[in-house]
């Protein structure tokens, strides 16, 4: 079984939820073992939150079913069963042995065991090949919890053998190190440089998974070491152009680069200088890791930017989005309010806002100031603003008068209807205080 717990130790108790010990006690009632394992351990024993709660238990697929009224055959194959109570789900996977890794990535065959110690063994990093429950406290046999103290990522066992299994594993490192703040250790970087030709055999789409969440941890300066790790030709095809060293400045505070009063109170409607862009950018959904993409490829051509997230398969709207921001991140805003309403019509009000955000955190580029020379963001964001403040009209659908509107008063449907509302918002552009029906019917109509 391996070496348990000091008396001592067992008193460091972890909050497991209700339905987790529920799970834990019923398949212990059974006759068999089980404990929560992986991240929910290592992130209870950092003081975050868990994502998820994963338990791993000596019963097999099938004693896992008997135990509960509600399961799902998840992974049946390799020993997991998802057991459901009230709207939750988890995942509940038996001891397993995994085979010999042929390709790079997948295990050949796996072996169920009755050893937590074996289970454990097979994992990739120490911080996370712990397992826990409340009656024999933790089952630590690598060094896991030493590591968290140290703030270290370390393979598990011999990192050559770790990496060759699964090449994904490389970059699970990187990201693991960029979400907790942590440094990975002498031998683990050395594996990752002579194993990275290994991430050829990865996926695009899996190593999308994990380079999203590397773009958008809370230290992605822990990857700007990335170079000397050798992974770069692997990743993606214009990914080496990609400028690294920006990774720094990414987290610097806006604050201090747009170099506002602290003590200032932005209004409910305006951008707020007083937030940092980083945290801004720090959301780890779909809706916002182009932000991060997108400050990532500053200074590449937007068609390579275009090549670079269609090659790791990424959704269209990230990828769109991405490259929309990229393009104007390196292009000055005029802070004319006629010519600034030209460029936000072009695109929502949302990307328009995550632009103004990502020139805030790009101010302390050398890039950014050679290529926005003469551009004074904060002329530009005193602009919106006064434009957001005053509700002046900049879309389409701003104008007082709609395509109805004009078939009403006799113009008909066609080339002409689109051009003259086009012209009504151009006028509007100029001359918010026009936006009124009658008088604009009466100017164009």
């Amino acid at each position: 079984m391996g070496k348990r717990s000091s008396r001592k130790e067992r008193y460091l108790k972890i909050a497991l939820p209700e339905n987790v010990k529920t799970i834990i006690n019923t398949l212990e009632e059974h006759g068999y073992e089980a404990f929560a394992v992986g991240g929910c351990v290592r992130d209870s024993l950092l003081g975050r939150v868990p994502e998820d709660w994963d338990i791993t238990t000596s019963a097999l697929p099938a004693d896992i079913k008997k135990c509960f009224r509600r399961t799902v055959d998840t992974g049946i194959e390799h020993g997991t069963v998802t057991v459901l109570i009230g709207d939750d789900s988890y995942e509940v996977t038996t001891y397993r042995i995994d085979g010999e890794y042929k390709d790079s990535r997948h295990p050949s065959e796996v072996v169920f065991t009755d050893a937590v110690s074996e289970d454990l063994r097979r994992r990739d990093f120490t911080i996370n090949a712990m397992a826990y429950n409340d009656e024999k406290g933790f089952v630590d046999l690598f060094g896991g919890r030493d590591d968290l103290k140290r703030r270290v990522i370390r393979c598990v066992g011999n990192a050559d053998d770790r990496f060759t299994e699964d090449a994904l594993r490389i970059l699970r490192a990187i990201r693991f190190a960029a979400q907790l703040d942590f440094d990975i250790d002498a031998a683990t970087r050395n594996a990752i440089a002579d194993h990275a030709p290994n991430l050829k055999a990865v996926s695009k789409e899996r190593i999308l998974v994990e380079l999203s969440k590397l773009v958008c941890s809370a230290h992605i300066e822990k990857a700007a070491d990335i170079p000397q790790l050798g992974v770069i030709p692997y990743i993606a095809k214009h990914f080496r152009e990609i400028n690294i060293a920006q990774l720094m400045g990414l987290k610097t505070s806006a604050l201090r680069l747009a170099g506002y009063d602290p003590d200032g109170d932005a209004a409910e409607n305006e951008i707020d200088p007083h937030e940092d862009a980083f945290d801004l950018c720090k959301a780890t959904t779909t809706g916002y890791r182009y932000i991060r993409f997108a400050f990532l490829c500053q200074g590449m051509k937007p068609e390579n930017v275009d090549e670079l997230m269609k090659d790791l398969k990424s959704d269209n709207i990230t990828r769109k989005n991405a490259v929309l921001l990229t393009e104007w991140t390196l292009k000055p805003l005029p802070s004319d309010k006629y010519e600034l309403k030209k460029i936000m019509s072009g695109m929502s009000p949302e990307i328009f806002m995550d632009l103004l955000r990502v020139k805030l955190s790009s101010l302390g580029t050398m890039l950014y100031k050679k290529l926005c020379k003469d551009e004074d963001i904060r002329a530009v964001i005193d602009s919106f603003n006064e434009i957001a403040g005053n509700e002046e009209p900049v879309y389409m659908t701003d104008l007082a008068v709609g395509g109805a509107d004009l078939k009403a008063a006799g113009v008909a449907e066609g080339p002409q209807l689109g051009s003259i509302l086009n012209k009504m918002l151009d006028h509007v552009w100029k001359k918010p205080e026009d936006n009124d029906k009658e008088k604009l019917i009466g100017m164009f109509a």
